[in-house]
């Protein structure tokens, strides 16, 4: 049992620290789920949301130029910005200089998935 719960530990290990291509698509996975599913007591529920939200952001922001991509890493930057974002944009409907149309439809969209951001804080 003691081996077993050591190559378990090298192997969390192993994934958490070693930021080889090859390995990546493995061990975000594996992360993302740890951190949804053993969390904390302390840990702050947004830190986990606004990362998700950012992954998301990165993949949308790969169809468009390097405007919208700045626009959308800024907006997912922290937990302010992100919720400042979604009042301001998705809610409000305010106009963005560099995101607009199906761009804004989409990081609203992902935003949306979220319901329990918008009770964090603002």
């Amino acid at each position: 049992m003691r081996k077993f719960l050591l190559c378990c530990l090298l192997l969390a290990l192993l994934l958490t620290f070693y930021d080889h291509p090859r390995v990546l698509p493995y061990s975000e996975p594996v992360l993302d789920w740890l951190a949804e599913h053993i969390s904390l007591p302390a840990q702050n529920n947004g830190s986990v949301i606004t990362r998700k939200v950012q992954k998301a952001f990165y993949a949308i922001g790969q169809d468009y130029g390097a405007g919208q991509q700045e626009a959308l890493a800024r907006a997912s930057s922290d937990l302010d910005t992100l919720l400042q974002f979604q009042h301001n944009y998705c809610q409000n409907g305010d106009f963005h200089p560099a995101l607009f149309g199906e761009a804004m439809e989409r990081a609203c969209k992902v935003l949306k998935q979220y319901p329990g951001l918008a009770k964090l804080k603002l």
